[in-house]
């Protein structure tokens, strides 16, 4: 792996470190040592920029990192952000021979997750999905190279902590992650133990299903015949069976509930409709019969009420006639005849003067008996129109009574057809229920030994399943594993001299962190004492780890980078270590010769970078440093400061 850094006037700044070796880059404070890690994490695919902010994000245009495999090499180059977080990126591959390319080179090409896709299949990490837990809010994925990477990395703050032991464990839901994915990176977790899970999952879940339908059918056995019962009831009362139907054995009664379904009524609906046409036209015809007679009464009504106030007139007028006609007695005769008023009625003695009022007496009632006489004829007129109008009623009243009897006619017509209406519907809502049944299977027996043959066929699979699961047991494999790395762990730790070392040292793969099986009990780091234990436990789990991996040829990237793991034998505010005649140079020896030692082991299938204060003079120590970054030289190179970039 190499990695380098392009200011905006095209300069190139390059870092190389030797395949399958321990490569330390020493040197002062404030050198850019502790970005190395932060620029490769960057370069790997990290949306999130880390790089800390000052000289080097300031003078800095893009960076590179280049990654090796077996056969080829992949170049990968990321913009200098100007934000916090960027996805562009730009990727190149090619052989052994592949090189840091010039400045006019650099294009984004790809994004981070081409990036993801390049190293994950290059990897040869397998297609394997983790699935959370039943409950969990969190999204099903698949295993990549973001997760490996959280073993290659250990920062200033996590290699001294004793809370951390991997890499952004302390993120949201990334030590959840780490978790779910170390049996996988270990190989104690296969896809082919994910598809036999998700297998088994499905199995249970088929035979649950097939075992509440046996209890549902069940159930529904024991009502079924009443139902059935009631249904062919129904349909015979609706004259859609015969009498006789559904007397007997169970055959034949899908065929009679079929026939119930397949019944169509008659479409009365134009007979409605003729009917109801029909009682509109009497109905108007009786509103017009019946306004005909109102006027009839009307007239009859007037005219008897004049031939009554002319029979009360007639009355009067009689009467004083009859009045006036009693003069006859009291005048005389000669008085009569010739009309002589000068003689008194009494006496008959001369008058002398005449009376004229028995003269307008006797006009009166002459006027009177005219009148009557004339009265006589009108009245004979007005009961011949009366009569006439009687008898122009009596047929209109025949009507009407017609005009009745054919609209009860009608409506009883209607009665019928509602009646028939209402058949229909009940047939309708019959034939409902009749679907409803054979919806669920009249043959419901027959559906019930289906179902006990499948749930036989279900738990002989679930019984192979269980049985090749427990042979491949993953939680054994785990064990397995999780054993053969504790057990270098506890080598290690014990060349390192770390407190509790001389008992069992293990890896927690739950709490992800490290323990001491001590005789009173566990011991997690959290409890340990001393920046010395914290560094060295944390040396000691990578180690072991990446030896885990190397060995069992697992797809995880063939580095880890450790930042200032010595920080725990010098002061805070150091400068340089080697200035330090106080520190306890030989914890430090011990340090790196076990990495040295590691990665001799490995025989080239291990490359470690530490980037730290420490300098041993060593010949071995001084052969695998790859950089010195004192007396002025640094990531960013001090010319560079006055080419005006940033």
């Amino acid at each position: 792996m190499s990695l380098g850094v392009f200011n905006e006037s095209g300069r190139r700044r390059d870092v190389n470190f030797r395949r399958g070796a321990l490569n330390i880059l020493t040197g002062k404070s404030k050198t850019g040592k502790s970005a190395i890690l932060d620029i490769v994490e960057y370069c790997l695919g990290r949306n999130t920029v880390t790089i800390p902010t000052g000289v080097i994000s300031d003078h800095a245009s893009w960076y590179y990192v280049i990654v090796e495999f077996s056969n080829e090499r992949v170049l990968i180059c990321r913009p200098n952000p100007e934000g916090a977080s960027t996805h562009r990126a730009m990727v190149r591959t090619g052989g052994l021979d592949l090189t840091a390319p010039t400045y006019d080179e650099l294009e984004v090409n790809a994004d981070t997750d081409v990036l993801k896709d390049t190293l994950t299949e290059r990897l040869r990490i397998e297609s394997f999905t983790i699935d959370p837990e039943g409950g969990s809010l969190r999204q099903p994925f698949n295993v990549s190279v973001r997760q490996a990477l959280f073993y290659c990395f250990q920062n200033q703050g996590e290699i001294a902590s004793r809370d951390v032991l991997f890499h952004r464990q302390v993120e949201n839901d990334i030590k959840t992650t780490i978790r779910d994915t170390l049996p996988y990176f270990l190989g104690a977790a296969t896809p082919e133990q994910g598809a036999l899970r998700r297998q088994l999952v499905a199995t249970r879940r088929t035979l649950q299903r097939t075992q509440n339908s046996i209890r549902a059918a069940e159930a529904d056995l024991d009502q079924q015949d009443s139902r059935v019962t009631h249904l062919i009831e129904s349909a015979v009362s609706l004259d859609l069976l015969p009498s006789h139907a559904g007397i007997g054995a169970r055959e034949g009664i899908r065929a009679m509930l079929e026939s119930i379904l397949a019944y169509r009524s008659d479409n009365a609906s134009d007979e409605e409709s003729e009917d109801s046409r029909r009682r509109r036209e009497l109905a108007e015809e009786g509103r017009t019969i019946r306004a005909r007679i109102r006027e009839v009464d009307d007239q009859l009504e007037l005219l008897s009420k004049l031939q009554g106030e002319q029979g009360d007139s007639q009355t009067e007028a009689q009467y004083q006639a009859e009045r006036l006609r009693a003069l006859d007695l009291l005048v005389p005769k000669s008085a009569l005849i010739d009309g002589d008023v000068s003689v008194c009625p009494l006496c008959d003695q001369g008058l002398d003067h005449p009376d004229e009022t028995v003269i307008e007496l006797r006009s009166l009632l002459k006027a009177l008996e005219t009148r009557l006489e004339a009265s006589k004829g009108v009245s004979s007129r007005r009961q011949a129109t009366i009569e006439r109008v009687e008898a122009s009623r009596d047929p209109l009243v025949g009507a009407l009574r017609e005009n009745v009897v054919e609209l009860d006619a009608v409506a009883q017509q209607e009665a019928a057809i509602a009646a028939g209406r209402e058949r229909r519907e009940r047939i309708a809502f019959l034939q409902g229920r009749v679907s409803q049944e054979l919806e669920r299977g009249v043959d419901i027996a027959a559906d019930l030994t289906n179902l006990r043959n499948a749930e036989r066929r279900y738990r002989g699979q679930l019984a192979r399943l269980e049985d090749i699961s427990e042979r491949d047991d993953p939680a054994a494999a785990l064990r397995t594993a999780i054993d053969s790395v504790s057990e270098l762990m506890t080598d290690y730790a014990r060349y390192l001299q770390l407190e509790g070392s001389e008992h069992y040292v293990r890896l927690d793969p739950i709490d992800l962190t490290v323990t001491v099986q001590r005789p009173g009990g566990r011991v997690p780091l959290g409890r340990m004492g001393s920046a010395e234990n914290w560094v060295g436990y944390h040396l000691v789990a990578h180690l072991a780890l990446h030896h885990w991996f190397a060995t069992n040829n697992r797809p995880v990237p063939r580095f880890v980078m450790f930042d200032q793991p010595t920080q725990a034998f010098f002061p805070e505010e150091v400068v340089d270590a080697t200035d330090d005649e106080n520190a306890d140079w030989e914890a430090v020896r011990r340090q790196f010769t076990l990495m040295r030692d590691v990665v001799s082991t490995l025989t080239g299938d291990l490359q470690v970078v530490v980037c730290d204060h420490a300098n041993l003079a060593d010949e071995w120590f001084q052969d695998a440093v790859v950089e010195n970054w004192r007396n002025g030289v640094a990531l960013i190179p001090t010319d560079w400061l006055g080419d005006g970039a940033g």
